[in-house]
């Protein structure tokens, strides 16, 4: 059998390229929403605040992702598994 060169670690977590990725869908399903409710395509102030709904949305859900991301991999309260977990 081959022998693996380095063995990973396994974690709960994502990296912060996939918040970015989540935060750049749900902008761009915002947009997408925004665009068709309020029918940007007949005025241009609802085609400009279509865009700054999306990038809202962008920056609050990878900021989110990015903070529970962060939250996860620096807690430690599982880290001791030498007691019984049920007793």
């Amino acid at each position: 059998m081959a022998t693996s060169k380095s063995e990973k670690k396994s974690t709960s977590t994502v990296s912060y390229k996939d918040a970015l990725k989540v935060g750049l869908v749900c902008g761009i399903a915002v947009l997408i929403l925004s665009i068709i409710v309020t029918r940007a395509w007949q005025d241009g102030t609802a085609f400009g605040f279509a865009f700054v709904y999306a990038g809202v949305a962008f920056v609050v859900v990878t900021v989110f992702a990015s903070i529970l991301n962060w939250v996860l991999r620096n807690d430690t309260q599982n880290d001791d598994q030498t007691y019984p977990i049920l007793k």
